[in-house]
């Protein structure tokens, strides 16, 4: 039975309080992004400024990084809205900013420079009736994750600002729900190290439908910038309802129709009989394994990006023509004809671009989908991948035992960059390991990568920590690293993507494998455990972003505190060296594990 909620009032200054020292925090296991635009926000500051009641905020207690805080079960969108304003990311609809010098908190942000105030200002009473509004605050002692995720689900599924997927997601348990929802976040690229982030970290990964708010810009993500669907679909969820869609017809056969109820019965929520579709997928999906079906998912979305990659025109543009169109439909019939010949006919590209012309107004020759929406059958999706598959079989010819197959490559190095904004300490990165200047490798920079790594798998028991060598995060030095080697960058987001195709070729003649042996060679002789340098040797990869080769070098803590050179170190932020374990400190650190 659920415990009795504890109920008191707090006002909007001592909550703000609370946020600075990084009280609130959020779980996206079962929590839904930061969708509210300006328009919503304000209307909400509006009713506290004017005295008006407001909904009940929902919090659980729980410890996260050994300091107890408040997880937001409901009220994020609130918390956002009122921490954004008094932090001057948006005016009222009178264009006035909060005055920073209303609260004894923000003029102090003020005076350090940490916090810009913005003009016009606010009037100083408006601000004051404000942060002075008591918000009604619900404390909720349960830490039990089953039991949050029923209260979330409880309190979310008769709401109407919930889309239906979110509905669908919210609590949702199942190996298919939380491959729908992991994957989903890494295509967006709204993706975080851990499920569990502090609320001021939420902005950094969330969706934005204004072009000058923080976090991802929605334009740049993949589905509406392939003209799949629209913005206002993205903040619907209707890109989890894809995703849903082309899992569902990846393990099941034949392909299951697509419509409301179908998603419905994925989620369980509609019959209990034991041959539902729910159980159907939730087996499929275990039976091949989730791992191994996330990985064929994103390489065969990896693909389409290829063919499509510096093209003109969106995916959706070009398959069906140039008339504007929003189209699912046509991109889940090219998802799933690639993912037959890739994976079920175990083939591979031979030409992207003659299978890209082939693509070009594919809709009106083969993709000849039947207008409308509502229910769409099993049969004709079977039909349309049938006959996709046998236009373009020509350009795929049959695997050779040395191709890798199901792995992602792109949408892996886009993730780690992404994920490394909101837990930075468990990330580095190199732009190579030959001075730029002298030509000689830096054989203690080798030595610096694996204690680097050592320390990031120290933050506890199965923590997870990469150093990734080809990236610079300043474009001073991607552009000194082009110069020097006569190549070019990719930017994502506030990375530059060099590769160490200029070192390879100037300093091992053009051999990747002698280039790699470096690498290998280095943890071999690391004062590490042999448990360690067996894991670090076989989680480190070559793999190639849009022809610049990036080396990736992972470590997860799955035998007790790492040791290096007979000493334990952590690290505490990015760019930061490992500091060693003072001996004082000892017990708390190894209680961690």
């Amino acid at each position: 039975m659920a415990k009795q909620p504890i109920i008191n009032g707090k006002a909007v200054e001592r909550s703000y309080e609370d946020y600075r020292s990084n009280l609130y925090l959020v779980n996206r296991r079962y929590q839904r992004k930061l969708v509210w635009g300006v328009s919503e926000k304000r209307a909400f500051i509006d009713s506290l400024a004017n005295g008006y009641p407001v909904p009940l905020f929902l919090f659980s207690i729980s410890k996260y990084k050994d300091i107890v805080r408040n997880e937001i079960i409901d009220g994020m969108q609130r918390l956002n809205a009122i921490f954004s304003f008094i932090e001057n990311e948006y005016p009222l609809e009178n264009g006035c900013y909060f005055d920073l010098s209303t609260t004894a908190v923000t003029k102090d942000l003020l005076d350090k420079g940490v916090l810009i105030q913005k003009h016009p200002v606010l009037d100083r009473s408006q601000c004051v009736k404000v942060v002075s509004y008591e918000l009604p605050y619900s404390i909720y002692n349960e830490s039990d994750p089953d039991v949050i995720d029923e209260v979330f689900r409880r309190i979310n599924s008769n709401g109407q600002h919930l889309s239906r997927q979110e509905i669908r997601q919210a609590g949702a348990t199942s190996e298919f729900a939380q491959l729908v929802r992991l994957l989903s976040t890494q295509i967006r690229g709204d993706v975080s190290h851990d499920d569990t982030l502090l609320l001021s970290q939420m902005k950094e990964v969330s969706i934005n439908q204004e072009i000058n708010d923080t976090g991802i810009n929605a334009d740049s993500v993949f589905w509406v910038k392939e003209n799949i669907i629209n913005k206002e679909d993205l903040r619907q969820s209707m890109d989890e309802e894809q995703v849903a869609d082309l899992l569902a017809a990846m393990v099941l056969q034949p392909i299951p129709p697509s419509n409301v109820s179908v998603l419905d019965e994925y989620y369980g929520f509609r019959n209990v009989d034991s041959e539902t579709r729910g159980k159907k997928v939730e087996d499929a999906v275990l039976a091949v394994n989730p791992e191994i079906l996330s990985e064929q998912f994103l390489y065969v979305l990896d693909e389409i990006k290829k063919v499509f990659y510096n093209r003109p025109k969106t995916i959706i543009g070009y398959i069906v023509g140039p008339r504007l169109y929003k189209g699912p439909r046509y991109f889940q019939i090219l998802f799933l004809s690639f993912y037959e010949l890739l994976v079920r006919q175990e083939k591979k590209i031979a030409d992207y671009e003659r299978l890209y012309n082939q693509l070009d107004a594919i809709s009106s020759r083969t993709m000849n989908i039947a207008g409308g929406g509502g229910w769409w059958t099993s049969k004709e999706k079977t039909e349309l991948v049938a006959a996709t598959v046998g236009v373009i079989t020509s350009n795929f010819v049959n695997r050779t035992d040395g191709d890798p197959m199901y792995y992602s490559y792109t949408t892996e190095v886009e993730t780690l960059l992404k994920q490394s904004h909101t837990e930075n300490s468990q990330y580095d990165f190199k732009q190579g390991i030959y001075n730029l200047s002298t030509g000689e490798r830096n054989d203690n920079l080798l030595k610096k990568i694996i204690k680097t790594l050592t320390a990031m798998a120290n933050l506890g028991r199965n923590s997870v920590g990469y150093v990734i060598i080809g990236v610079a995060d300043k474009i001073e030095d991607a552009e000194k690293i082009c110069e020097r080697y006569n190549t070019s960058y990719i930017k994502v987001g506030s990375f530059y993507i060099t590769g160490v195709d200029g070192e390879v070729s100037e300093f091992n003649n053009g051999n990747y494998d002698d280039y790699y042996a470096i690498f290998k060679n280095a943890i071999n002789i690391m004062p590490i455990s042999e448990h360690y340098k067996r894991q670090l040797g076989s989680k480190m990869r070559m793999v190639n972003y849009y022809s610049k080769s990036v080396i990736i070098i992972k470590i997860i803590c799955d035998n007790g505190a790492v040791i290096f050179d007979n000493g334990y170190f952590t690290r505490s932020g990015a760019s930061n060296d490992p500091t060693p374990v003072s001996p004082e400190s000892m017990p708390a650190f190894f209680s961690k594990f």
